[in-house]
């Protein structure tokens, strides 16, 4: 997860364990707790799409590893038999145009290329062998083949399966936020005459870094903020920057 995605994570976490806290704001049954149970759920979901992210993201790394040293020998493979055709050229010339070996990075361009020079040797097998190949050459070649396929494909699938946990994550928080406003008015509606309670749900209520109507709330419908008390400091700072008599 990213670093926003975490921290609506815990703000999520601590909505739950707020609401464990305080069973007798969700009454069996209630418009609460079955918003909070449903919550609690997406939060579950989250964190096993957590894991399935982490693990994918670890596999995908490890595929990568793998697919590179994999590449690297099916890659010094077929340059072995290429340079060996150049050598088996002097006396039969036009052999080494049949094993060139792709100069890009190109996956299946290499893949097409190794099944090619295995076609291509196998009739050539005694002069290759001749020109200091070992007597397993082209199945040296096959061998590395299919190692590279299973590395690509494995890495393929690692990051299919890291794409989506981060997709399900996205989702599951975008389902927990569209039901935040139903809870925010159960529970402030709920706790406005307990000015300690209030100040515990806003709290949990808090995505660090970010406001709290803002994330959920469209600007038209936040109510009007209450007139703020003037402060010691904000007074100073107007004195400061009002114009002189």
């Amino acid at each position: 997860m990213d670093t926003l995605a975490v921290r609506r994570f815990n703000m999520l976490v601590r909505i739950r364990e707020f609401g464990t806290a305080h069973p007798d704001l969700f009454p069996a049954d209630s418009l609460g707790a079955r918003t909070l149970a449903e919550l609690g759920d997406i939060v579950d979901r989250l964190h096993a799409s957590a894991m399935s992210e982490s693990s994918g993201h670890s596999a995908a790394r490890q595929g990568t590893v793998s697919k590179t040293a994999a590449r690297q020998a099916l890659r010094s493979a077929l340059e072995a038999i290429a340079r060996t055709a150049r050598g088996i050229a002097v006396d039969t010339p036009g052999v080494a145009g049949g094993f060139l070996v792709p100069r890009g990075q190109n996956d299946h361009e290499l893949a097409i290329a190794a099944r090619r020079f295995a076609d291509d040797a196998a009739p050539l097998a005694a002069s290759f062998i001749a020109h200091g190949l070992p007597a397993s050459f082209v199945a040296d070649l096959q061998a590395a083949l299919g190692l590279f396929e299973r590395a690509t494909g494995g890495r393929a699938t690692a990051r299919e399966a890291h794409v989506g946990a981060r997709a399900g994550i996205g989702a599951a928080i975008d389902a927990a936020f569209a039901i935040l406003p139903r809870l925010d008015a159960i529970v402030e509606n709920g706790v406005a005459g307990n000015p300690s309670l209030l100040a515990a749900w806003r709290s949990a209520r808090h995505v660090e870094g970010r406001s709290v109507r803002t994330e959920t709330v469209p600007e038209e419908l936040v109510p009007p903020a209450e007139p703020a008390v003037p402060t010691v400091v904000s007074v100073a700072q107007a004195t400061a920057v009002a114009p002189a008599a």
